[in-house]
């Protein structure tokens, strides 16, 4: 009885290590990986174009971040935190955004645009520029 319960015991063991192996193996291939048509991995404008378009309203988006450089203040204040984070002393921050849309002549998507920019990239509202995106059919 003993003997039997160890086999047992010890099979259930190695079938879910196999398992385990095999999802950690299998579960990367099926993950949808976000590329762009040339097959390069999105930038974060692109990733941030492609989330405003499917918003009502919006249509074609152009986005454009600004990286502003660090002052020495800034520079010094955050040395100490970014060895903590594992995060790059020359890595710089958005701290201004263009949106150029179609549907931002309309000054309701307009102010969606800017408040779900400003959520989603926490800036506040006045570094965010939205301006409609030029018409070609009108001319």
């Amino acid at each position: 009885m003993e003997k039997t319960r160890k086999k047992t015991t010890s099979l259930m063991v190695l079938i879910l290590v196999a398992a385990s192996v095999g999802i950690f193996i299998i579960l990367p291939m099926y993950q949808t990986n976000s590329t762009n048509d040339k097959g390069s991995p999105l930038t974060n404008e692109e990733k941030l174009e492609q989330t405003l378009k499917a918003m009502q309203g919006v249509g074609e988006v152009k986005v454009y971040f600004y990286y502003g450089e660090m002052t020495n203040d800034q520079d010094a204040n955050k040395l100490f935190s970014q060895y903590f984070r594992g995060t790059e002393q020359s890595a710089k921050n958005v701290t201004g955004m263009l949106v150029v849309s179609e549907g931002a002549s309309d000054i309701f998507v307009k102010n969606e645009i800017r408040a779900v920019v400003s959520q989603v990239m926490q800036l506040p509202i006045h570094r965010i520029i939205i301006v409609p995106m030029e018409n070609k059919e009108e001319k």
